[in-house]
């Protein structure tokens, strides 16, 4: 099942019980406050969800395969999120084929 934009609007109109268009510009103006402030650099913390922070991921080397030379790659940013304690009890209770794994840093893996 994949959730949408609209399906969070559709949500959160039910639950406050908001026009539509108005409880778009919520979801919307939550959205973009995330996006500018991931984008400064800020760590975003939602009690009991979790974590969004950016991180930056160092360069590593590449392959120029048509000039057979290796290439130093530039280091980027990357998006992270830490599950918190309720989600990843959440996801520990699921049944299913999917069995999520807590890495050393306590973000969720599946395999």
């Amino acid at each position: 099942m994949k959730v949408v934009l609209q399906d969070l609007v559709r949500n959160v109109a039910h639950a406050t019980n908001l026009a539509l268009p108005d409880a778009q510009v919520v979801v919307r103006r939550l959205l973009s406050t995330l996006e500018e402030g991931l984008i400064s650099g800020q760590r975003i913390e939602i009690r009991d969800f979790g974590v969004f922070q950016a991180k930056v991921v160092s360069g590593k080397k590449g392959r120029d395969i048509l000039n057979k030379r290796s290439i130093a790659l530039p280091d980027y940013k990357k998006v992270s999120f830490k599950a918190g304690k309720n989600i990843r009890k959440l996801f520990r209770e699921l049944p299913g084929a999917i069995t999520p794994k807590t890495g050393r840093d306590g973000q969720l893996e599946f395999f």
